[in-house]
Formats: C-alpha cells, structure tokens, sequence
C-alpha cells in the first residue's frame, strides 16, 4: 500500500499505544507516548506503517520513579518535587509529582530521549514545562534560590517582591532545562547520526495559566534558537473555565478557546516556527455527560477555525 505525502505534517495524534488498525487514523506524524521501555519498539512499528514518528514525553512530570527513587544516577530525588506552603506536594498522580526541574533531571531526560533518537524519531514534544504558583517550598527549590539569588531562600508568601522572584527563577528554571534538553539532544543526532531533531513545546495559553495559576516560561521561549515551535494546548478542559465578563461569572467555552488559540498564534508569528492546534474530544474531568463533551469540543474546533493563518493540527484519540 502508496501511502499519501505526509512530509508537511498538517495533522497528527498523540498516542500510547503499539500500532493496531484500530487506532490507526490516518494522519501525518504520530506522537509516541512515554519514555518507557516498551517505546523503542512502538517507534519502529508505527515507522513500519509509513509514518512520520515523533516523541512526546513531560518535562513537568512522568513516570519517572527510576530518577526519584535513585535507581537512574544512585541518589533519591524524592526532594524535587514542587511543594507547597503546607507542605502538600502538587502531584499528576499516583509516584508523579511536578518537578523543580534540576539539573539532575535534566540529565535523566536527556539520557531517556536519547534512546528515541537512537530509534528513529524525527522530532521531540516537551510537555507542558509548569510549576505552580503555590508551590516553591521543596528543598530542591530553596536551593536553587540560593544558587540563582546568592542568598538565602525568601517566603514567597511574605511580600509581593517574594513572590516575583521565586516566579522569575521558576520560569528560568524550565527555560534553562529546555535549553539544556534541546541544546545536547540536537547536537546527539548531528553528531551520531548526522541528522537534525526538532523539538518543540505544547502547552497551554497563558489566558489558562493565570487564571489556574502556574508559572511558565512560554513567552522566553522564543530566545531559544533550539524550540521549533508549539503545540497550542486548547482544549474544553481550559476553555471552558469560567471568567468574567461585564460583571458576570461563567463558562464561555468559544470565546475564550478564541482568545486562547489567537494568543498561541502569536508566539510564532513572524519567526518561521510551526504551531499545531491541539484539538481533543474530551477533557480530563469523568464527570460529564458524552453530549457535554461533544458540544464543548466542537466550540473548541470551530474557534480554532477562526485563525485561518494556522493550518496544522493536532489530536488526542477515544479508544
């Protein structure tokens, strides 16, 4: 079987699973899931049906209990989590804290992604590099204070000045592990296989981000010769959060994935980067009915439509 022309890689699918017809959709790229063992082998086979693969793991958080347990490098990481004021560690999960991303963790990912470049992939997703507003309490935080600040760590809760500079060092944080990431990953695939690997970020709006409050260094991210662009991450579950308008509070799930996507566009405007426009059938929340989700998911695809200088999209499947 003549497979079509992917190489513009106008649509692709995030995805888990080893290839099967079922889940099989018929876009550009496929998005790998996960730094597991079981990746190399998923790579191969979906490169085996003709597709353009790409990779896309967390840079805020994973399964990545090898590092925080010690097995990677011999010595427990359990400190690095994001934490609290009270000391409640912000978690994605079950052994999935959020990460002060270090430098120790940023070696850890660079090893991992290096065996997906040794499998063939063709491009790298870090996803969603975040932390957390309420959080800057973890030992690893106060000692990347002190490193950064030369000085003893600060309450951000104690003065408005407190609170900018433990945000400014979070945002420099997941920038320099970017930076790191992307800087030894391309030189990696230049020099072993005397190929170029592109990488880029998906993540949420900064609309999104103030309002569930998280840090991010989204905007600097343009500094980086090494990002090659974005995945808008738009979808119900951040479009639909309520604001307010002339006085009044509620969900507006099309006007605000407008404004989300249109604030994405402009990070690439002008700089020959790419953005995708993520669209996904159902948000993280269980609690709603099959119709909610599918109402809400068709404002979300109509809004982006409205950015006609974006062309390229991206999905998560129902399987």
């Amino acid at each position: 079987m003549e497979f079509y022309n992917r190489s513009e890689e106008r649509t692709g699918v995030q995805i888990h699973a080893a290839y099967s017809p079922s889940v099989d959709v018929q876009c550009d790229f496929v998005m790998v899931y996960g730094i597991d063992d079981e990746m190399p082998e998923k790579v191969r086979e979906w490169k085996e049906k003709g597709y353009i693969v790409h990779l896309m793991t967390g840079v805020a958080w994973g399964k990545y209990v090898d590092f925080l347990s010690g097995e990677f490098d011999g010595r427990e990481h359990w400190d690095e989590g994001q934490v609290t004021y009270d000391g409640k560690e912000k978690s994605h999960g079950h052994q999935v804290p959020y990460m002060v991303p270090s430098v120790a963790f940023a070696n850890y990912l660079t090893q991992k992604i290096k065996v997906a470049i040794d499998a063939g992939v063709e491009a790298v997703h870090l996803e969603e590099p975040e932390f957390w507003v309420d959080a800057g309490y973890s030992a690893a935080f106060k000692r990347e204070w002190q490193t950064f600040y030369n000085e003893p760590w600060q309450d951000p809760k104690l003065s408005a000045d407190a609170q900018f500079r433990a945000s400014k060092l979070k945002s420099y944080l997941y920038k320099r592990t970017l930076d790191r990431l992307c800087s030894e990953l391309k030189e990696y695939a230049r020099v072993t296989y005397n190929k170029s690997v592109r990488f880029y970020v998906p993540t949420h709006s900064l609309v999104n981000y103030s309002q569930w409050r998280i840090v991010s260094p989204e905007a600097s991210l343009i500094d980086l010769p090494t990002i090659d662009g974005y995945i808008a991450q738009i979808w119900t579950g951040t479009s639909r959060t309520e604001n307010v308008y002339e006085g009044v509070l509620k969900e507006r799930t099309f006007e605000t994935a407008f404004l989300e996507y249109g604030v994405m566009q402009e990070l690439t405007r002008g700089t020959g980067r790419r953005m995708w426009f993520l669209h996904d059938p159902i948000e993280d929340n269980a609690r709603h009915t099959w119709e909610d989700y599918r109402t809400n998911y068709y404002k979300t695809v109509c809004a982006s439509l409205f950015h006609y200088d974006v062309h390229h999209l991206n999905t998560r499947p129902i399987f």
